[in-house]
């Protein structure tokens, strides 16, 4: 049966406009709905950081293990990041297949949005070395071995889709630049911008001692509010982690 493009014209056409009403006013705001809170075509503006966190080399892997232990792998993994997530009262996205997208600090002063990123990829580093790799190993599945990147600044939640496909969606520079962070972290390495190692050093976070200056970050500018001067901005590789991660797993 051939398309019938008249419909999707009308489809897209009237998509637009409902789109373009409820964007029209677009609220700032300080706690994270719920995605079924949300109508979709709508969009929230919140000051967030942002992770994203993948399994570095993941296309390999699938086509180098079994079918069933990729699965299994990723059952024991996802879900793991995810209550992570859940412990430091963030919230997550779904990404892809091999990572998510998590928001931390809606409400929450600056320095304890960087903060939360430190704890977030701490905590993941440390499951990942002392739990899931060597469960994996008693499995006799390859451990896996990750990356990040992390940003902090001004962002758009909007629920995007139709009916029941919808998502929550994340939109603006800050998640440009944690998603360019994490394309450019090889594995163990965790990237955080230029903007959460300032406002960690501000709140006197103890975590901004493990940053390593990674060099410039392109184009990218950075200022913490519309007083203060452009910063030119670096990237930082997170290499903190709990005093008992088993560092080992993580090789």
């Amino acid at each position: 049966m051939p398309l019938d493009r008249d419909e999707i014209d009308d489809r897209v056409s009237e998509r637009a406009e409902e789109v373009d009403d409820r964007l029209d006013h677009i609220p700032d705001s300080y706690s994270m709905p719920d995605l079924e809170d949300m109508t979709i075509g709508t969009a929230k503006k919140f000051h967030l950081s942002l992770v994203y966190v993948d399994i570095h080399r993941f296309t390999e892997y699938t086509s180098e293990q079994d079918d069933k232990d990729v699965l299994f792998m990723l059952n024991l993994f996802i879900p793991e990041i995810i209550e992570i997530v859940r412990d430091l009262d963030g919230y997550f996205e779904k990404n892809t297949g091999d990572g998510i997208l998590a928001y931390f600090g809606a409400g929450e002063t600056n320095s304890q949005k960087a903060h939360l990123v430190f704890e977030y990829l701490a905590t993941v580093k440390y499951a990942l070395a002392n739990h899931v790799n060597p469960k994996l190993e008693q499995y006799d599945i390859e451990p896996i071995q990750i990356k990040a990147g992390a940003a902090v600044g001004d962002v758009y939640i909007s629920r995007t889709g139709v009916n029941r496909l919808n998502r929550r969606t994340a939109v603006g520079m800050v998640a440009n630049i944690g998603a360019d962070l994490e394309e450019k972290a090889a594995k163990n390495e965790y990237f955080v911008s230029h903007g959460i190692k300032r406002l960690a050093e501000r709140g006197g976070c103890d975590w901004a001692e493990y940053l390593t200056d990674m060099g410039s970050h392109g184009t990218y500018r950075w200022r913490p509010n519309s007083d203060a001067e452009w910063e030119d901005a670096h990237y930082w590789n997170f290499t903190g982690g709990w005093a008992d991660t088993d560092w080992e797993n993580l090789k």
